[in-house]
């Protein structure tokens, strides 16, 4: 096995469409994904998994089921815990966002019959 860098930047140049994320590592069980932000998302929560938000690029607002949004830019992250109902929304023209999730996650957690619901490829 080769260890290699893994540049963000060229990685997310390499997609361009909104909300389909595209596996760039594993760790273990887990699976580190980047995704470009449009508009907003649907709600959804992950009943078993906590959801790590990181963003490079941009400003991504989080809505958070019975509290205020969390608002993150370039360099900001933030662990939605199992359970919680949330929706992300972009908040400038242009968002990248690194996720760690857990191995066969549903990107729309309970609402897998949503249209952005996305089979997971590797890039």
């Amino acid at each position: 096995m080769t260890v290699e860098s893994i540049s963000l930047a060229e990685k997310h140049s390499k997609f361009s469409a909104p909300w389909s994320p595209k596996r760039i590592a594993k760790l273990d069980n887990y699976e580190l994904k980047l995704a470009k932000a449009e508009g907003s998302f649907d709600w959804h929560c992950h009943e078993d998994e906590d959801e790590l938000f990181l963003i490079t690029e941009g400003v991504l607002e989080i809505e958070i089921e019975g509290q205020d949004p969390v608002v993150l830019g370039p360099g900001e992250l933030c662990v939605i815990p199992k359970g919680v109902s949330h929706r992300p929304i972009a908040r400038s023209e242009s968002v990248h966002i690194l996720l760690i999730e857990r191995e066969g996650v549903v990107n729309t957690g309970d609402n897998p019959d949503s249209d952005l619901t996305q089979t997971i490829e590797d890039l």
